[in-house]
């Protein structure tokens, strides 16, 4: 509920990164409810000037990811088409661990992954890219293996492809974690 226009135009300055996932037009990124968070002509371009902006969203990367690098952020990465992908709809408020929606959405998480670890944005979009093509090779479902295809087909990286963000800190602990304990049924 915190994905509304107030609160994005509040920290979206202190930030180097924007990372979305909300429904798209091709001129705007929404959030929850459909709520507007930005859209072509209606951001100040301080929201977005000096960032790496990555949406996964629909069609943003028609107009709105062009708008956002010609107000300055360093680079865009999005779609230019829908955003597909298979799942279980039982399992629809934890995508994360349903097999079928993991084959799409992992390549964007790894991708994600590797901008915070301070990669490349052309790096963390090959990233994408490989996995899902890797996906789609090992995929026995036409749909599944089509829906992949598409989102590689149909991603866009725009703006600076060697701009980085600052690395996210690594926390090591000084001991490992403790064992998970199973209870065993009788």
């Amino acid at each position: 509920f915190l994905d509304r226009r107030g609160t994005f135009k509040l920290f979206a300055p202190q930030s180097d990164i924007i990372i979305g996932m909300g429904h798209g037009e091709p001129d705007a990124f929404t959030g929850q409810n459909e709520v507007i968070i930005l859209k072509v002509g209606q951001y100040d371009p301080k929201e977005v000037e000096g960032k790496v902006v990555k949406l996964l969203s629909c069609q943003t990367g028609r107009e709105l990811g062009p708008d956002v690098i010609k107000n300055g952020a360093l680079s865009f990465s999005g779609y230019t088409a829908d955003y597909v992908w298979v799942m279980d709809a039982d399992m629809v408020f934890t995508p994360w661990a349903d097999e079928m929606a993991a084959k799409s959405l992992m390549p964007v998480m790894d991708s994600i992954n590797a901008l915070l670890d301070g990669e490349t944005t052309q790096t963390a979009f090959d990233l994408e890219l490989a996995g899902y093509s890797r996906n789609a090779e090992l995929e026995e479902d036409d749909l599944i293996r089509s829906c992949l295809k598409f989102n590689r087909k149909n991603a866009i990286l725009l703006g600076d492809t060697q701009a980085r963000v600052r690395a996210r800190p690594r926390i090591i602990l000084p001991f490992p974690p403790p064992p998970v304990i199973v209870p065993l049924g009788i």
